[in-house]
């Protein structure tokens, strides 16, 4: 756990796994979940991205895009980026939503439930590390063309965290921040141990993990 001082500057990087719609359609998922990445070092994932190309070149693999998304890397590049990720200064935290358990449609109102869901994480952020009012930089990747529901999205965890601490809300392309990626691979491995019950991914990233809950509001 980190050791908190006011007034420092803290990052926190968001993404989630899959989709949150509650459809009947075969592919779709049984579970969401949503990974915060928390630290006070922006500049890690060059080390680790840096890293993980000198690896690549010596295996022969290729890279044309310099991008790296989970769901699309062959399984040994992942558990070489997850072990590289191993032993830097983060923190990780994470909702699940069993998507099974849910009894009533949610429909239009799908996005107020994920803003919502963000914001009770936020919140548990602060029973973790956070102290109040210090400065925070909040990245999450991107997930809406729609430019009102990224105002609403803001405006939403801006509103919230008010009595909190002091929040900067930046959305991102993972391709435009690196972080972006870091957590998109650590929730991917969180998404295998809920939706495939394969701990073999999780295992490598368990020991950065300092919440790890079902998110629970929603039930009768």
């Amino acid at each position: 756990m980190f050791y908190n001082k006011k007034f420092e500057m803290w990052y926190i990087y968001m993404d989630e796994t899959w989709d949150l719609w509650f459809s009947e359609n075969i592919w779709n998922s049984n579970y969401f979940l949503i990974v915060f990445l928390l630290t006070k070092y922006p500049s890690i994932p060059e080390q680790i991205i840096k890293k993980i190309f000198k690896w690549m070149k010596k295996k022969n693999v290729n890279n044309k895009t310099w991008f790296f998304h989970a769901y699309k890397e062959r399984h040994n590049t992942i558990t070489t980026l997850l072990d590289y990720t191993r032993g830097k200064n983060i923190s990780v935290m994470s909702y699940y939503i069993d998507k099974r358990k849910i009894k009533w449609k949610v429909g239009k109102d799908i996005h107020l439930l994920y803003n919502n869901i963000v914001c009770k994480l936020l919140r548990k952020s602060t029973n973790c590390w956070v102290l109040k009012w210090e400065k925070i930089k909040f990245y999450a990747a991107r997930r809406e063309t729609n430019r009102y529901l990224n105002k609403q999205f803001s405006e939403q965890i801006k509103d919230f965290c008010k009595d909190l601490f002091d929040i900067d809300v930046i959305l991102k392309y993972p391709s435009e921040e690196k972080w972006l990626q870091v957590v998109d691979w650590i929730a991917f491995a969180l998404y295998h141990k809920y939706e495939g019950n394969n701990l073999e991914l999780y295992n490598q990233i368990k020991d950065l993990i300092i919440l790890e809950e079902e998110y629970l509001w929603y039930k009768k």
